[in-house]
């Protein structure tokens, strides 16, 4: 599932033309919302370790951009809805402590979710929801961090982020993943 296969997809006029509807941008940038919202009213949790709330706020958000990709169904839709999660979440206060590494960190996630979804159906199958839900979030994560690394001199040791970022995100993700199908299968005929 590299560069060439979207190619020849591009090429056999299976991507071309794909437009998204005012149906299409309301769900998405809806969807979007809910997701930022989700980590910014999550983060206002007192908790008594910080980064405490992701256990809710990142579940919640693949199963909306999950939601997202399967009830549009286009290429792009998974890519938008996550691009419009890190600018609202980047606007309103109380947000990320670095905004403006949030857009590509989100926006990355929502790539592989839509590469995925060339080649996957995960909004049927639980494994393969499961499976995407494990990954999606670990471009992101190593762009996060090599931008502390690199742009703000912090050093993290690696065995510290394989286990604060990685490994809790793609658990978090994968339960995500592994409760979206359901929901997909009921709010579909609500929203067809």
């Amino acid at each position: 599932m590299g560069g060439a296969y979207i190619w020849d997809e591009w090429r056999c006029g299976r991507l071309r033309g794909v437009r998204f509807n005012s149906r299409d941008l309301t769900l998405m940038t809806l969807l979007g919302c809910l997701s930022a919202l989700t980590t910014l009213t999550t983060n206002m949790i007192p908790a008594p370790l910080p980064g405490l709330y992701g256990a809710i706020s990142i579940p919640l958000g693949t199963i909306l951009v999950f939601t997202a990709r399967a009830l549009v169904d286009k290429p792009g839709a998974a890519t938008f809805t996550q691009l419009v999660s890190g600018v609202v979440s980047t606007i309103l206060p109380g947000g990320p402590p670095i905004p403006w590494l949030i857009i590509p960190v989100w926006t990355l996630g929502g790539i592989v979710v839509d590469l995925a979804s060339l080649s996957l159906d995960f909004s049927e199958s639980i494994m393969a929801s499961l499976l995407v839900g494990l990954i999606y979030g670990v471009p992101g994560d190593l762009l996060l961090y090599y931008a502390f690394r690199v742009i703000l001199g912090w050093f993290m040791p690696p065995v510290f982020f394989l286990y604060g970022f990685l490994l809790i995100h793609s658990l978090l993700g994968g339960i995500g993943g592994l409760l979206s199908p359901s929901i997909i299968k009921r709010l579909r005929p609500l929203l067809s």
